[in-house]
């Protein structure tokens, strides 16, 4: 940590979530292992939450030809239900952002910004979503910075100008991504692109001044002519498949980090990715790109990196006294009951847009002929989180306590999607799990009664 700006001598608990796919109200419920849950929540000084719904009453945005997966949204009000919970810091850059074009990102922002909470990632221009957002606690200024690898056309924010507005977006971190092959498969590669024509459209597009990008001298590029991005190839002894940081998006995320380290006691960084290794997506294998970015995160004066956007959970490590939550998988889990889908979601499942109900849309992307559960949601892990607790006395990082989560696997749809604590079976399990999947990083965690903890100076 820079030492003129360091922390010593503060206290701070921080109690952070992964994606909240939250679409009805949950304040009412009164059953002890709910309630427990949220008293975890309003007694941290610091709660946080990837805000994964857009926020409005469908008005303010177009549907977009593309969305994120399901078209997330979310009445404004679910805002106060967040708060009520205890919530008080967001992050907003995910792939569902541009589901409801820019309008539903300025509705969103607008009620979040009605009722002063603080959120990070999202802006209505490039410069506002990259920027830290701060919030005042006892603890001392707390700031975040968010940003997104999986990003879905149209959604970046747009860079403002002396002489042209920008755009409201979120706050990119893009990946570049190369494969390797041996020579003979690159000369095999060659001679494809010869033999379609893709050689000498690359010469004219040359000539008329639009290169292929990333086309050079040590490597291949395979132009994708129906799509936006062409893909690289480099000569090596072995198949693999390479992604990295965009250096221009690193290089602007971690100036915002060395100004919030100035601004502010304490500094952390959420990461929205999807991404897993080699072309694995959805699952709890973690990408090199990933740890290299939350090392130069930590390195770059972060106190905390929260990642999410999988659904599933991923390993804990330690790095520097500092906690990397490589995915805290789901918070809630409801975009089973969002109220209203637009045409275009309906035609992926083959239904009739013009007399199918979204009751009907999720019986087809969720279940089979026999109504037995099928495809993401029909996996256990997307339905079991943890809760960590952080706690730093004296500016460091001393435990950090894990509370099991339950959504509700087995429940049905209407009451699947709400977490609570975790029975003793069920806890067990997911420690165990959360336990395996942090052994990589050296990581220990201590089963106690009822929860997992992780000592880092004891």
């Amino acid at each position: 940590m820079n030492p003129i700006y360091g922390t010593e001598g503060q206290n701070l608990t921080l109690a952070p979530v992964g994606d909240a796919l939250v679409t009805r109200k949950f304040s009412m419920y009164e059953d002890p292992q709910f309630r427990a849950l949220v008293d975890e929540i309003q007694d941290a000084d610091v709660s946080f939450a990837n805000l994964e719904v857009l926020l409005h009453d469908y008005e303010e945005g177009y549907p977009a030809a593309q969305s994120g997966g399901t078209y997330m949204r979310a009445p404004p009000w679910i805002a106060d239900e967040l708060k009520w919970a205890g919530f008080n810091l967001f992050a907003a850059a995910t792939n569902h952002a541009g589901d409801f074009s820019h309008g539903g990102m300025v509705a969103t922002m607008d009620t979040l910004e009605n009722r002063n909470l603080a959120y990070a990632g999202l802006g209505r221009n490039l410069a506002a979503a990259r920027a830290p957002t701060y919030i005042d606690t006892p603890a001392g200024r707390v700031a975040l910075v968010a940003a997104c690898t999986t990003i879905t056309p149209g959604s970046i924010a747009g860079e403002q100008r002396s002489d042209m507005q920008g755009r409201p977006g979120l706050s990119p971190l893009r990946l570049e991504t190369r494969y390797t092959i041996p020579e003979t498969v690159s000369e095999s590669l060659r001679n494809l692109s010869q033999k379609l024509g893709l050689e000498a459209a690359k010469e004219r597009r040359e000539r008329l001044g639009f290169p292929v990008p990333g086309e050079d001298t040590d490597g291949f590029t395979l132009m994708n002519v129906g799509g936006e991005t062409d893909i690289d190839f480099e000569v090596s002894d072995e198949f693999a498949i390479h992604r990295e940081v965009n250096e221009d998006d690193a290089e602007a995320i971690h100036r915002q980090i060395a100004a919030a380290r100035k601004q502010a006691d304490w500094v952390i960084i959420s990461l929205h990715a999807h991404e897993g290794t080699d072309a694995f997506f959805n699952d709890d294998s973690v990408p090199e790109f990933l740890e290299t970015f939350a090392h130069d995160c930590i390195d770059g004066g972060a106190d905390a990196f929260i990642g999410h956007g999988p659904h599933v959970l991923r390993g804990i490590e330690i790095y520097d006294d500092a906690p990397i939550f490589y995915s805290l998988g789901n918070f809630f889990m409801q975009n089973e009951t969002v109220t209203r889908l637009p045409a275009e979601i309906y035609g992926r499942y083959d239904l009739d847009p013009a007399e199918s109900l979204p009751a009907d849309l999720f019986d087809e992307r969720i279940q089979d002929a026999d109504e037995k559960r099928i495809g993401f949601l029909s996996k256990r892990s997307f339905w079991e989180t943890v809760l960590p607790i952080c706690e730093y006395e004296n500016g460091q990082l001393e435990t950090i306590r894990l509370y099991p989560l339950d959504l509700g696997y087995e429940e049905p749809r209407p009451r699947r999607g709400r977490p609570v604590l975790a029975d003793d079976d069920t806890a067990e399990q997911i420690l165990e799990s959360i336990t395996e999947l942090s052994e990589p990083y050296g990581t220990t965690i201590e089963s106690q009664d009822g929860y997992g903890e992780i000592a880092v100076n004891t």
